[in-house]
């Protein structure tokens, strides 16, 4: 039987882990979800993410983590999202990672859409948030992110990975969650990017390659 495009996606972990990352790619693609040919698929999980969210649930019970296997994540049976997924990855560990931002240019659009509360929109002030906040670090060939997937569904690439945060009730502990990041993708570039980091002047001096730790 062949398998949708979001189907083959490869998550990690329990159907806990599975769960959370696929209604999480939802919560962030129904900003999309206007968009002609898509509305179907996410309007109807992301009824199912509402359900979730009137249960009450606040943690994870089971903290997610990360993909025994990043180069499986890449795998897709559809050529294009195969690249999409590459794109995303590549650009990841060059930029995200390793703050190679004469490398922009290669991965993002000039006129890239920015949706975090805390950067400005544009290709330029990605690379300036970039230098700011971490140091050139070598290419590694994977993230060094605890990866939990990276799922592809038309021109969106979803990176979902482990986040460690303080907890509200005991804030000398860290708890476990799962950060989202969510890319489209036009003419093999990244030209639009959503995430669910909240309006925080702290961000322009976080590192989460080095500061994001249990």
């Amino acid at each position: 039987m062949s398998q949708s495009p979001m189907s083959q996606s490869t998550v990690s972990g329990s159907p806990v882990s599975q769960n959370f990352a696929s209604l999480g790619f939802v919560g962030q693609g129904v900003l999309r979800a206007g968009r002609a040919g898509r509305g179907a698929g996410l309007f109807s999980a992301s009824i199912a993410m509402a359900c979730l969210a009137c249960v009450g649930v606040t943690y994870a019970q089971v903290p997610p983590t990360a993909a025994p296997d990043q180069a499986a994540l890449l795998k897709s049976a559809d050529p294009k999202l195969a690249a999409n997924k590459k794109l995303v990855f590549d650009m990841w560990r060059a930029i995200i990672q390793g703050a190679h931002t004469e490398l922009a240019p290669k991965y993002f659009t000039k006129d890239y859409i920015q949706h975090n509360p805390n950067v400005a929109t544009g290709r330029d002030a990605m690379v300036e948030y970039m230098k700011a906040t971490r140091p050139v670090r070598p290419i590694d060939p994977t993230i060094t992110f605890p990866v939990i997937a990276i799922m592809a569904e038309g021109d969106l690439v979803m990176v979902a990975t482990v986040s460690h945060t303080p907890d509200p009730q005991a804030p000398d502990q860290k708890v476990a969650g799962t950060h989202f990041d969510l890319f489209r993708i036009e003419n093999g570039k990244i030209a639009e990017h959503w995430d669910s980091v909240a309006k925080d002047p702290n961000a322009l001096h976080f590192d989460p390659n080095s500061q994001n730790k249990p």
